[in-house]
């Protein structure tokens, strides 16, 4: 106890007297959700510090990307109000103060959704989204809404009428979507983590894009209410994250399963035992350096223990969207918002969005198409090629399957708009069953991803797997076009080394030789606290 006061009133006397540049002794840029609360515990950083972080870095670096389309104007109060809980009651959850970035599909009570269409800035909804709720509930803070593909249209980009969304690392090439805004601000670190939507890729795909880990989960794990859908038979809330832990820490958040995904990621110490099915139908017409990516992919769950087993039929059919179901979960979502707009027919008369709205089938407007004669047809094929799927994890016996998620070269902003992807991507949504992009590499200087799938309600054979990769690769990196704005002092940093390790005895040695560094106005300030802080320390000691 005598050490950890020691650090804090030593720490609290450094923040006093940082230099005009900011300095830091930890780098939230680099770090994951289990680090960043660890480093509060350790007093070196405080909720409303860490809120204005990310505030400071959208401020600057938001207008490049596109990404965010709302802030919360009260995050830093409510920072403010988690470090006074922290100090009455200590912290209640992994997410308690953490800065959350929410997809615009998703409702967040005190924003409009808007889905990306001007048309609906002033429709409010009357409650947040319950995926939103259990976020809050655990002591997240919302920091803003982001920006996406207009009515989650196009897995190849984000585009709606506030703009195109640009890839975290390259502003030339697209960021993907339909969650393209959620990705590039993880990755350029406007938020610790966030929230998209996942329709046919709409998470996985932004996710390889822009260096992250992205999970489409099991189908119907997470509710769906509160969210503009576009296929609500297939659309899902998804966690995106730079690490595999804090997407397991938010899947925990955001599901009613017992099961705790935290605890399972590390679970495991190597993949023996484990076989990992390569759809190599997927692999065949994939661009040759995807094609070498995903080779070294393998090579490393060879050397962690994993058997390799090469599926070739592992996909054979083919289940469309529903997108018949739109205009009437459209009008019945509208009945929770208030606002000018009361139904699609009533939006789509207006100006302010950017599709073409034909692809809307307004004779379903009024009419339920899931309760129709054709989707139950559907839903026949649809189950039937699901238990195929199934049948070839056990045919082959399988725990996961991997094949790249985009096969083609990054699109760039301009030809997004007139160019596909090529992805297997939208194949395993039917199924429902959780699928996670992973990273795989690097060409020049642009990301690309693996899917790594396995069968409903198992995303706990998932995550360990994905941990155990990710520390083998450590392909995660910060994109250079948007530098961390504070600097990260090597001798704060040295210096919390040596307050760690050091005896009572040797420390006002240590703050004398640190105290070198600084300016002779300060140096007597500085010390002068500090020294009191030691000899308050005794006097509590003498009195015990």
């Amino acid at each position: 106890m005598k050490e950890l006061f020691i650090i804090l009133t030593l720490v609290s006397s450094l923040k006093s007297y940082i230099p005009s540049k900011p300095e830091l002794t930890v780098d939230v840029t680099e770090m994951s959700i289990t680090e960043i609360q660890e480093a509060i515990d350790d007093g070196y950083l405080t909720y409303e510090e860490l809120m204005k972080i990310y505030l400071d870095r959208i401020d600057k670096y938001n207008d490049k990307y596109n990404a965010v389309l709302y802030v919360n104007p009260n995050a830093l109060e409510e920072a403010k109000k988690k470090d006074e809980e922290y100090k009455k009651n200590g912290r209640t959850s992994d997410l308690f103060g953490m800065p959350i970035l929410v997809k615009d599909n998703i409702d967040v009570k005190w924003m409009p959704t808007t889905a990306g269409a001007k048309g609906l800035k002033d429709n409010y909804p009357k409650k947040n989204a319950p995926a939103i709720q259990n976020l809050i509930d655990e002591g997240a803070i919302i920091i803003g809404k982001s920006n996406m593909s207009e009515f989650a249209l196009s897995a190849y980009n984000s585009y709606s009428s506030y703009g195109s969304v640009k890839n975290a690392y390259n502003t030339t090439y697209s960021s993907y979507g339909s969650s393209g805004g959620t990705a590039v601000g993880v990755a350029a670190n406007f938020a610790v983590a966030g929230l998209g939507t996942d329709t046919g890729g709409s998470v996985r795909l932004p996710s390889a894009a822009n260096n992250l880990v992205g999970l489409r989960p099991t189908w119907g794990s997470i509710s769906g209410d509160g969210v503009i859908k576009y296929d609500k038979t297939r659309d899902t809330i998804g966690p995106i994250t730079r690490y595999v832990e804090d997407n397991a820490i938010l899947l925990d958040a955001l599901t009613d399963k017992k099961t705790n995904f935290k605890k399972e990621v590390k679970s495991k110490t190597d993949l023996k035992g484990i076989k990992i099915g390569v759809a190599s139908q997927f692999m065949n017409n994939t661009d040759q350096g995807i094609y070498n990516l995903m080779k070294s992919a393998i090579n490393n769950f060879k050397s962690m223990g994993a058997e390799i087993v090469y599926i070739p039929d592992f996909y054979n059919g083919y289940y469309s969207f529903n997108d018949k179901s739109f205009c009437y979960d459209f009008n019945e979502y509208l009945e929770g918002t208030t606002g000018k707009i009361r139904s699609w027919t009533q939006l789509k008369k207006g100006t302010d969005y950017v599709n073409n709205m034909n692809w809307v089938d307004t004779s379903w407007c009024s009419k339920d198409y899931t309760k129709s004669t054709a989707y139950l047809n559907t839903l026949t094929a649809r189950n039937s090629f699901t238990n195929n799927i199934k049948g070839k994890f056990k045919k082959y016996n399988v725990d996961i399957v991997i094949y790249p998620t985009i096969k083609n070269k990054l699109l760039t902003v301009a030809s997004s708009r007139t160019s596909s992807a090529k992805t297997y991507a939208y194949t395993i949504t039917a199924t429902g069953f959780p699928s996670m992009n992973l990273q795989i590499g690097k060409i020049n200087g642009l990301s690309y991803g693996m899917e790594v799938v396995t069968t409903a309600n198992n995303e706990e054979v998932l995550y360990p797997i994905a941990y155990l990769y990710e520390q083998k690769t450590k392909y995660y990196n910060n994109p250079s076009i948007s530098k961390n704005l504070y600097v990260v002092s090597k001798e704060l940093v040295e210096l919390k080394k040596k307050i760690k390790t050091s005896k009572y005895e040797e420390l006002n040695d240590i703050t004398e030789s640190y105290l070198k560094n600084y300016s002779s106005n300060t140096k007597s300030n500085l010390k002068e606290s500090i020294i009191l802080s030691m000899y308050e320390l005794k006097e509590r000691n003498a009195g015990k």
